[in-house]
């Protein structure tokens, strides 16, 4: 009766804590490792434009591309908030988001070394 008790625990919350935690260490190392490259991405684009604007070889209108990045995050953040507030209802809580939050903050916070 308690190794039935024990057996039925360890598989209805243990597994799914333990896959969640796992799962969640590699998606937040993967965003971590793809924030990086987008950010390096970017940077490169912006010191490229500076250096063909520095050469008089183009001319860069900086007030006109602020203005079309903040569009372009508004109109992402407004897409976002469309998609998170449809999936509201249909994200099922249970053992293994209790686990892929905490795993998901661990492997977006690993020292690479």
């Amino acid at each position: 009766m308690v190794i039935d008790t024990l057996t039925t625990l360890t598989t209805s919350t243990g597994i799914p804590l333990v896959g969640g935690a796992v799962i969640g260490l590699g998606v937040g190392y993967l965003l971590k490792k793809i924030a990086k490259l987008a950010i390096i991405a970017l940077g490169a684009i912006v010191l490229f434009l500076k250096l063909l604007e520095y050469h008089k070889w183009i001319n860069v209108n900086w007030a006109t591309v602020e203005d079309q990045t903040q569009s372009m995050m508004t109109n992402a953040t407004h897409t976002l908030t469309q998609v998170t507030q449809q999936m509201g209802h249909e994200i099922p809580i249970g053992m293994g988001l209790v686990g892929f939050l905490p795993g998901m903050a661990a492997g977006f916070l690993k020292d690479d070394g």
